[in-house]
């Protein structure tokens, strides 16, 4: 699913790749760079590889940074995978502003 994201949009991370991402589900982060799959980038002075899977980097507070030997890291920024991110603008589906709509006020 494509959701046509650009440099600048919020987004809600709804899942994760590896078990230390798992813990930033339902975080809202801010896309920063795009990174297709596959593809070596350099970004705030460090190396990143998209693994075959279209990600963004984004940057938010309490993220972390999972290395390639697998140790884990508190960042401001991280890669997440496009697939894991929902985004945060007025383009809701039907069914979501029906429970918006019933949501009460406080």
């Amino acid at each position: 699913m494509s959701h046509q994201f650009k440099p600048g949009d919020l987004a809600l991370i709804i899942g994760a790749t590896t078990e230390a991402g798992r813990d930033l589900i339902g975080r809202t982060v801010e896309l920063v760079h795009k990174a297709p799959g596959g593809e070596h980038i350099r970004f705030d002075g460090r190396h990143w590889l998209a693994k075959g899977k279209d990600s963004w980097i984004v940057k938010g507070d309490g993220l972390i940074t999972v290395f390639g030997d697998g140790r884990v890291a508190p960042s401001d920024v991280c890669l997440c995978a496009e697939e894991n991110l929902m985004p945060l603008r007025g383009d809701f589906t039907p069914e979501q502003r029906k429970a918006k709509e019933a949501e009460p006020c406080l």
